[in-house]
């Protein structure tokens, strides 16, 4: 990670050295060096993600039988969620449940995080509609979005949220940091939670 990131501030800091980068905007500086990022992130993919090999894409396909034991038994009404009704008639939340399958899409820890925050804020946009005469609050957004990712059930979940912390998670600032703490809360939760209706 810190060879990474070291190699990646190198990087950066000869492009704006270099003379043909001098007359570029903030604009282009960035979009040139997330075009690196995903250069240098896709080259190390594998290894970035799974850096135990065999032993995290088991973990992960542990996990991912959990949750496709939850979902054959997880409704809005379950005992853990107790979606409140007026939020139901949106479910189930199929927007944002195809915001977060795709984060295996995308190889930047940063495009990950951005997919997080595209399903949360879908979301809050879909809960918002739902109840327009308040504003949807964690307690109602928490039990929606664990119930999106089991029903998603996206592969690979635990090596992306070790990925994302391990390349980008000191750099996640704001909103996104805000959503990014309740998707993996909810994961967390996920981690614990039985089959019984």
């Amino acid at each position: 990670t810190d060879h990474v990131e070291q190699f990646l501030q190198y990087l950066y800091q000869a492009m704006n050295q270099d003379p043909v980068w001098q007359a570029a905007n903030e604009c282009q500086i960035e979009d040139a060096q997330l075009a690196i990022e995903r250069y240098i992130m896709s080259r190390i993919y594998t290894h970035a993600m799974f850096p135990n090999g065999d032993g995290d894409i088991m973990r992960d396909q542990l996990f991912q039988e959990h949750i496709k034991k939850l979902s054959n038994v997880i409704t809005p009404s379950h005992k853990d969620l107790r979606i409140p009704r007026m939020y139901q008639f949106e479910c189930p939340w199929t927007a944002a449940q195809k915001e977060i399958y795709m984060i295996n899409a995308y190889k930047t820890p940063k495009d990950k995080v951005k997919c997080v925050f595209r399903c949360a804020t879908t979301i809050m946009n879909l809960l918002s509609m739902a109840n327009e005469k308040a504003v949807p609050a964690a307690d109602d957004f928490i039990p929606v979005i664990i119930f999106v990712i089991i029903k998603a059930n996206p592969p690979c979940l635990l090596s992306t949220i070790q990925y994302i912390q391990s390349f980008y998670g000191n750099r996640i600032g704001g909103e996104e940091q805000y959503w990014w703490i309740q998707f993996c809360s909810a994961v967390e939760f996920i981690k614990n939670m039985d089959y019984n209706e």
